[in-house]
């Protein structure tokens, strides 16, 4: 299997995750993983794709779908198994109480043999659907998680992949790596990892955005115009993270608390809120929360 030209399908696009190429319209409540991944593969420029199917399963959201789609991107309702077998890569985006009834449709099985499934589903464990599929036959499949967040739409997503088994084809497993490295920065787990990276690299950007809220709005109180504090935000979070690439957060915490002054006083209000210990829990319950999804 090589790189070159992918033929893309992504099931499970409908209210889950719709197509499109407008800068912010992945943005909107509900989970729009599907939609957001479209929105990276159109924006990528490492791979080279022909197309990308986009199965739906209403006519709504077929309707909604095609206003916003650009050349290159086919909607299709009803039609997984079609996409399927239309496809090199075929992306499992739909929810996860649906992953049953996708798989399960009849021809699946074969449309997906020899060609390699990625899950983005949280909790849903790779045996889990190679037991609906093998319901078609004994044949192996190539079966891949990977667990992105929203940033995948603007290519800079931080993604999980499970470490991949050794009877996949290595250079399938190749095309895959470098499809998603295309969409952003990934790292590769063992299985038993899977939901709480489910949380780390899915769920954090949430409780990141619960923190800077909080941010803005002390800077506001402060007398600073609100679209400022957000523009000086966002700066700081990426270079934090530029720094973050080479120290820990308590050697970048000791290093800007080094001197008596404004950083350690307000790190010791944030102390004084049990803020590591709350973060620390929050991830746990929603590790916890993860493993009962699938």
């Amino acid at each position: 299997m090589r790189d070159k030209d992918l033929t893309i399908a992504v099931l499970g696009c409908g209210r889950h995750g719709y197509a499109c190429h407008l800068r912010d319209a992945w943005l909107t409540p509900g989970r729009q993983l599907g939609k957001a991944i479209i929105c990276g593969l159109l924006k990528q420029s490492d791979v080279s794709i022909n197309s990308i199917e986009a199965a739906v399963n209403s006519d709504t959201s077929k309707v909604d779908l095609s206003k916003q789609l650009r050349e290159g991107v086919r909607v299709s309702k009803g039609g997984n198994v079609k996409a399927a077998n239309a496809a090199d890569v075929v992306i499992l985006a739909c929810p996860p109480r649906a992953m049953t009834s996708i798989l399960g449709e009849q021809g699946m099985d074969a449309a997906l043999k020899g060609k390699p499934l990625v899950s983005v589903l949280a909790g849903v464990t790779t045996s889990a659907m190679e037991d609906v599929l093998k319901g078609g036959g004994d044949a192996p499949f190539c079966i891949f998680r990977a667990l992105p967040n929203l940033a995948i739409a603007t290519c800079a997503s931080a993604t999980a992949v499970e470490a991949p088994k050794s009877s996949i084809p290595r250079e399938m497993v190749d095309v895959i790596d470098k499809l998603f490295r295309s969409l952003g920065g990934i790292t590769y787990v063992p299985a038993s990892n899977m939901n709480a990276a489910t949380v780390m690299c899915g769920s954090t950007p949430a409780y990141v955005a619960l923190f800077l809220d909080g941010m803005v709005d002390g800077a506001v109180a402060a007398g600073v115009p609100r679209d400022k504090a957000r523009s000086m935000v966002a700066q700081m979070l990426s270079s934090t993270a530029a720094l973050l690439q080479s120290h820990s957060p308590s050697e970048l915490r000791e290093s800007v608390c080094a001197m008596p002054g404004c950083t350690i006083q307000g790190n010791l209000v944030l102390e004084e809120g049990c803020i590591r210990g709350t973060s620390a829990r929050a991830v746990k319950t929603a590790i916890d929360a993860a493993s009962k999804l699938g």
